[in-house]
């Protein structure tokens, strides 16, 4: 009987601290940048919104580290929207680049090696999002 008494003790004891604690998750953002810090070349290749819309077009210069960009294409059908056809991107983090072209911002984010998102940005309010999937062949 008084070794039961004393290990109800000991459980009681040990469940306090366990249910004192905060229950902490880590947030969506933070665990998508642990899990994404994508290589250049991942970024590079054709993406497209669908299979009959032309695709962006994504190449890269041969700099490393800061000096490094990405060259993208704008299709025409966006391109005559937002008035930039070509963006030079740098590198914002793993998964992000961002570049500015007059009055025009792009930021490209990978979600995955086969999805991600372009998001355009004037000055003037105009924005256009468009979510893109790898169209290589």
């Amino acid at each position: 009987m008084k070794h039961l008494s004393l290990f109800s003790a000991l459980l009681g004891l040990a469940a306090v601290p366990a249910m004192a604690a905060p229950h902490t998750t880590p947030s969506a953002e933070t665990s998508t940048q642990i899990q994404t810090n994508f290589p250049t070349t991942t970024f590079m290749g054709t993406w497209t919104v669908r299979a009959e819309v032309p695709p962006f077009t994504v190449a890269g210069n041969k700099a490393l580290g800061p000096a490094a960009r990405l060259l993208v294409t704008v299709p025409e059908i966006y391109a005559v929207n937002i008035g930039e056809s070509r963006f030079s991107l740098s590198r914002k983090s793993g998964s992000v680049w961002s570049g500015t072209e007059h009055d025009t911002t792009m930021t490209m984010t990978l979600v995955s090696p086969n999805a991600g998102k372009i998001l355009i940005t004037n000055t003037n309010g105009h924005k256009v999002e468009v979510p893109l999937y790898r169209n290589d062949p």
